[in-house]
């Protein structure tokens, strides 16, 4: 399989950075993951690393190199993740249990596999169009789904930001595991937080994705929506991934991978901006009009 991966996280206009993100592969599926962890201090921040890790940690248990049952996968993991987020506050006896939002996406035989809980977002972009899109476990997609609100409404009321379900915290979450979804060469995956969907629309994600790879996009999409933010925008993650055809010459490109070269698991280090080491995009996307 070869694909072109970037990954970027930016603090915003926040204190502190509390997303997380993870990429790794073995010779035959990918594994991508963003968290935002809850809660606006530093135990968000421990749940969203302890989701990202658990996942990235039992993947490499069981991607041997392929995964029997992907789905099964995702469900069971998130569950690991969530009693790891737990098992921690009690060990350090934190007063409240901390908390993430987590999508995550296995992508094995042209197959894109996800499960998420809050409102990281998983999009599947396709020929200028957005083909997939996941939908929040947010009190405002409630609203749209009865039809008392519009998409366009929702951007603006201010409960947009209000979630009923994540990792961590009391009670059991809610993960809700998709449909596979086939890929195609070109078509490209989006995972990201709220930070990112909530200053970029739809139409426009599937705009600058048109025609480009991940490694194109992502850095000048990042520096438009954290711009956009401003002084008051949240923290800002997302991992890209475009399916390239299987004779795309990769040249030794940063963020171009052949994963049958492989031999074990994809490094950190093969990834530009995996380990949070980020350079500002030289050119901006222009901001469309809504």
């Amino acid at each position: 399989m070869k694909f072109a991966l970037a990954v970027d996280s930016r603090i915003g206009g926040r204190g502190n950075n509390e997303d997380r993100l993870a990429v790794t592969c073995s010779s035959e599926c990918v594994l991508l993951v963003v968290a935002d962890g809850m809660g606006g201090h530093i135990d968000g921040e421990v749940a969203a690393r302890i989701a990202t890790e658990v996942l990235v940690q039992q993947f490499r248990c069981q991607a041997t190199p392929r995964l029997l049952q992907p789905g099964d996968f995702l469900r069971w993991a998130l569950g690991e993740a969530h009693q790891a987020i737990i098992d921690h506050a009690i060990a350090h006896h934190l007063r409240e249990i901390p908390s993430t939002t987590v999508v995550v996406a296995i992508v094995q035989d042209d197959t894109v596999y996800c499960a998420y809980a809050g409102d990281s977002r998983l999009y599947l972009l396709e020929q200028g169009a957005v083909r997939f899109r996941s939908r929040d476990h947010s009190h405002v997609q409630r609203l749209i789904d009865s039809g008392q609100l519009t998409e366009a409404e929702a951007a603006v009321h201010p409960a947009r930001n209000r979630i009923y379900n994540c990792l961590g915290a009391m009670g059991e979450p809610e993960v809700s595991v998709l449909h596979p979804l086939p890929l195609q060469a070109g078509c490209s995956v989006l995972l990201c937080s709220d930070g990112l969907w909530s200053v970029v629309p739809d139409p426009e994600l599937a705009r600058v994705f048109h025609g480009r790879v991940a490694p194109a996009v992502l850095p000048a999409l990042m520096t438009v929506a954290e711009k956009r933010g401003g002084e008051r925008g949240d923290n800002l993650s997302a991992v890209a991934f475009t399916l390239l055809p299987a004779d795309a010459a990769l040249d030794g490109r940063s963020g171009y991978i052949d994963s049958g070269t492989l031999t074990g698991f994809l490094p950190d280090d093969a990834i530009p901006g995996l380990l949070m080491e980020h350079e500002l995009a030289a050119e901006l996307l222009p901001r469309q009009p809504h």
